[in-house]
């Protein structure tokens, strides 16, 4: 019992003897504390205490260095205020102008003058030129009216001309003339061309639209050109006629208007009108067409017969 009160009495002086060996700032003392923290950052960074930040300035977004507010510039280790012309603002720019023209006005070297807006003008929204009303096209410095011929309307186009003419019409230099279609046609409305296509049922020959009658097993067509029909599947055309395609043994239609309208099935090919079987030699098969043969491989094909390299 006695060795344990004179360990408690030993581990109490101790305690009581450390402010005396150790000097440690505390809140008692704050301009100490603070000293010694800036003191042990420096020795560890090696950074120097940031620089005061001039009057009118204000701290980076990341706290390193300082700018000048709106309305000031640097100059030195100072912000001095910058020089605005009347009917300017400041602007917030680190690099380039440091003032702006007013919503209306536009620089002029050092200063700001008024934009000139002539009768049938407006100001653009950005507010430093200026554009022609509907119905106008910029000359020069002015707007003038546009002039739209009769049977013509007005059309929005920053190119070209600035009015287009009606259906059924045709800009020329006397401005909208009337397109002359024929009976049993329509007008395109185009810029090219007669300006006119016939009806469905009829073709233009020699600038009228003649009736299509499709032979017997035809129809008409949706082409513009040409006979104007097709010939109904398992016929083709033949003479203004529909002929009737009749494959031989081994083939099918093939739905084409063009040839024979028929082809050799797999394993046969075209000769004359019919359909004769394809001889394989020797280490041969049948091509991707199947109509044909070519060599296996290593074999190559040479007078109608596979032969090693």
């Amino acid at each position: 019992m006695k060795h344990r009160l004179l360990k408690a009495l030993r581990l109490f002086a101790i305690a009581a003897l450390l402010p005396a060996v150790f000097y440690l700032p505390s809140a008692a003392d704050p301009d100490a504390a603070q000293a010694q923290t800036q003191a042990q950052t420096q020795a560890h960074t090696g950074a120097a205490a940031s620089p005061a930040i001039p009057e009118n300035a204000r701290k980076t977004a990341f706290g390193h260095g300082w700018l000048c507010n709106t309305g000031f510039r640097k100059s030195g280790d100072a912000c001095v205020k910058t020089t605005v012309p009347e009917n300017a603002h400041a602007m917030n720019s680190v690099y380039g102008n440091k003032w702006s023209c007013d919503r209306g006005f536009r620089r002029n070297r050092n200063g700001c003058v008024p934009i000139a807006i002539p009768a049938n003008a407006y100001l653009t929204p950005a507010g430093d030129q200026w554009n022609c009303e509907r119905g106008f096209k910029r000359i020069k410095e002015s707007c003038v009216e546009i002039e739209v011929p009769e049977n013509g309307y007005l059309v929005d186009s920053t190119y070209g001309d600035s009015w287009k003419c009606d259906r059924g019409y045709r800009a020329d230099r006397n401005g909208c003339t009337a397109v002359v279609i024929p009976e049993h046609a329509f007008a395109t409305n185009t810029t090219y061309g007669s300006g006119w296509e016939c009806e469905r049922g009829f073709r233009e020959v020699d600038g009228a639209c003649s009736h299509i009658v499709p032979p017997e097993n035809g129809f008409l067509s949706d082409s513009t050109s040409g006979s104007g029909w097709d010939c109904n599947r398992n016929f083709r055309p033949v003479d203004g006629a529909c002929v009737k395609i009749v494959p031989p043994e081994h083939a099918y239609l093939s739905g084409s208007v063009y040839g024979s309208g028929w082809a050799c099935d797999r394993g046969y090919r075209a000769e004359n009108e019919t359909c004769a079987a394809v001889v394989l030699p020797d280490n041969a098969h049948l091509d991707y067409t199947g109509n044909d043969w070519e060599c296996t491989s290593p074999y190559r094909r040479q007078n109608g017969a596979c032969v090693l390299e």
